[in-house]
């Protein structure tokens, strides 16, 4: 039996990273959105989800916040409604920080996205009243509380997100998307209106982290700032390049390489002296997959395919 809870973490992990990859393939591999602050929406969609769903902090949270008797809580809604409140609050959060992110270039987008993620984690870490700071969020309920009806749940989502991605990138606002990221001169003179274009893929891509966000707090249970760091987005980032931009089987099978073996299953390793040694290597390995398949496959191991034309743009 412990073979098959190690297996199920994993594979409940790689479902939720893979979320996170199908996202961001509609910000970078269908728009060229480099979106560098996966960690910020993913932590706006764990929090969201936690704060509705969690019971009442514990006393001695409050104390150590300074607002006993006085912080949120007690709202206990079911996990559909924290689960629609994070997809919601992100793609809302997405919408706003959009607006003037978006009418920035490529670089500057992508370093901007980095600061926003940062925004949002040093918030989370010092907000005491909403998200108790450094202490995070306890307790929250994880449906069912079966760890694998949860994982029937998480692939039941992954599904769909997957379908909705594979049709976004046939349907003709798919095509406008790839229009933008070819030749946004071009895609304009079609009356196409490129700044539309992006908010769209950007919010679609934002609640989807959101959702990412909401999975990952009612599977751990607890969440706090420190999860939701730029080695989260570097890691998304990674798996999709090695996998195969713009093909969302390749981000499926590159979750499972990076997150699933190099990442997660390493873990269940034998310690190599000092406890700092294993994620040492663990990082390299990562690092040398990644320059080679920059090096000798740069297109990932599946790349983009032709997509089948079904209406006019």
């Amino acid at each position: 039996m412990e073979i098959f809870s190690w297996i199920l973490t994993i594979a409940t992990i790689v479902a939720i990273y893979s979320i996170m990859g199908l996202a961001l393939n509609i910000h970078f591999g269908y728009t060229n959105l480099p979106n560098f602050g996966i960690a910020g929406f993913f932590a706006v969609g764990a929090y969201a989800s936690a704060i509705l769903t969690a019971p009442h902090r514990f006393r001695e949270m409050e104390i150590f916040a300074g607002f006993a008797g006085g912080m949120p809580g007690r709202f206990e809604y079911p996990f559909i409604i924290g689960f629609i409140a994070a997809i919601v609050f992100a793609a809302i959060v997405g919408f706003l920080i959009g607006i003037p992110l978006l009418r920035l270039r490529e670089d500057y987008l992508a370093v901007a996205s980095i600061g926003i993620a940062e925004a949002i984690h040093y918030f989370a870490l010092n907000e005491l009243w909403l998200t108790t700071g450094s202490a995070g969020i306890r307790l929250i309920p994880m449906p069912t509380g079966n760890r694998y009806i949860f994982f029937i749940i998480v692939l039941l989502i992954l599904a769909v997100v997957f379908w909705i991605t594979q049709r976004f990138y046939r349907a003709p606002v798919g095509r406008v998307w790839r229009g933008v990221r070819e030749d946004e001169v071009i895609t304009s003179s079609l009356g196409k209106s490129i700044f539309n274009a992006r908010m769209w893929a950007w919010v679609v891509g934002c609640a989807m982290m959101g959702a990412a966000g909401s999975l990952w707090a009612h599977y751990a249970m607890a969440i706090q700032p420190g999860e939701f760091v730029p080695t989260t987005t570097f890691l998304v980032w990674i798996f999709v390049m090695v996998g195969g931009l713009r093909n969302n089987w390749g981000i499926l099978l590159g979750a499972v390489l990076i997150i699933g073996f190099f990442e997660q299953g390493t873990r269940f390793l034998p310690a190599l002296g000092a406890p700092y040694i294993m994620p040492a290597i663990r990082h390299i390995a990562v690092g040398l997959l990644l320059i080679l398949v920059i090096r000798f496959r740069p297109q990932g191991v599946i790349p983009e395919r032709a997509a089948k034309i079904e209406a006019h743009i």
